[in-house]
């Protein structure tokens, strides 16, 4: 039966979260973590957002994971390896990093120039970062929060940072819809999980709405672990307010780890849990609509459900949104204009929504779409 240990942390207390992860630590039964002298810290750091955005994973949260490891000893490196084309020393000092290896012998990686391996898993080929073998204890650690393609990311997707650099961009192209890319992100599962000795979610402030990035930040107070990645990501999505069909990625998870959720041990408390008011309507999956309209009524649905990603006006013309697009459907940005979306060639990835650091990527939806969604 695997459990998912959860806290009620309101404030990020570097007290308190030593204290949590002391304990959730203890009910690891893994001879790796004893005898295993180099640990990875896998955090979400999507891109140079600042911390208070809830983007990323907050840096109290890597300090108490830092503190735990050093006092036993270990060699303590953090390590992802960014969305997009973001400059990886501004990731380091937008999210805290910078200042945390200053002040304590931490190794900060970027795993999209450590070299990596070619793996396949159920005909899917894929490229994972070297570095997950190079330690013996890897503890993943994601961000509570929506995800506009996938409708959740926590502690499986967080693994998609262990794919190098662009490389993330093209498979967002190769898998352009979200039954594909779950359908990828299963295979990244099965060929990592092995690896990966804990995973935690920081929720003590997470985000809603359009996420990962453009969403609205929320308090939830809450810490979350486990041994156990889909069964984590199951109570956790389920605490959100979202069905095991609404996370494309999930029921597959489950089933490759032969995890019941009826069978998922929770604390008395969290039992029947879910968070107040919490906007996850934007984030359902188009592909949910579109399974009610019979097959020769699509082609026609389409035409009237629409769901188009247009640069705003609060733009600086960085040119991020245009080294993320995938199909380079972005035209670049010239000093009289922003850069412009090529609606027919756009696949609807969202990769420039996501890698945004300044929200400006809107998501505009028809009539249609607006009732269906609201």
């Amino acid at each position: 039966m695997p459990s998912v240990q959860i806290r009620r942390i309101e404030n990020y207390d570097l007290p308190l979260l030593e204290e949590a992860v002391a304990d959730f630590l203890s009910n690891v039964k893994s001879s790796r973590m004893k005898r295993s002298k180099r640990v990875l810290l896998k955090p979400n750091l999507l891109g140079a957002f600042p911390i208070d955005r809830a983007v990323t994973t907050h840096p109290l949260v890597l300090e108490a994971l830092a503190r735990y490891f050093l006092d036993r000893g270990k060699e303590v490196w953090i390590g992802d390896s960014p969305g997009g084309s973001a400059n990886v020393d501004t990731v380091w000092q937008a999210c805290g990093l910078t200042d945390l290896a200053k002040r304590y012998p931490v190794k900060l990686v970027n795993l999209s120039t450590s070299g990596f391996r070619e793996l396949e898993y159920a005909g899917i080929p894929l490229k994972v970062s070297e570095v997950l073998w190079q330690c013996g204890i890897v503890i993943n650690v994601a961000k509570y929060k929506t995800h506009s393609m996938v409708a959740f990311t926590g502690a499986l997707k967080n693994l998609y940072g262990l794919v190098p650099g662009m490389v993330k961009t093209f498979y967002h192209g190769r898998y352009p819809n979200s039954k594909d890319f779950s359908r990828m992100l299963a295979a990244l599962y099965e060929l990592t999980k092995n690896r990966v000795s804990y995973s935690f979610i920081d929720g003590i402030m997470g985000m809603d709405g359009n996420g990962p990035s453009g969403g609205n930040v929320k308090n939830f107070g809450l810490f979350l672990g486990s041994a156990s990645i889909s069964a984590l990501d199951y109570t956790a999505a389920k605490m959100l307010g979202f069905k095991l069909g609404d996370v494309p990625y999930l029921a597959s998870a489950l089933h490759q780890d032969g995890v019941l959720p009826s069978r998922i041990a929770v604390p008395a408390s969290f039992r029947h849990y879910q968070i107040a008011n919490a906007d996850i309507k934007s984030v359902k999956l188009r592909t949910d609509v579109m399974k009610m309209i019979p097959p020769v009524a699509r082609h026609a649905f389409r035409k009237v459900y629409s769901i188009n990603l247009v640069v705003s006006a609060r733009c600086n013309k960085c040119g991020i949104c245009v080294n993320s697009c995938p199909v380079q459907a972005i035209s670049p940005a010239s000093a009289a204009r922003f850069p412009k979306i090529n609606q027919d060639k756009c696949i609807k990835c969202m990769c420039c929504h996501e890698m945004c650091p300044h929200r400006a990527i809107d998501i505009h939806k028809s009539l249609v779409a607006r009732m269906v969604t609201r």
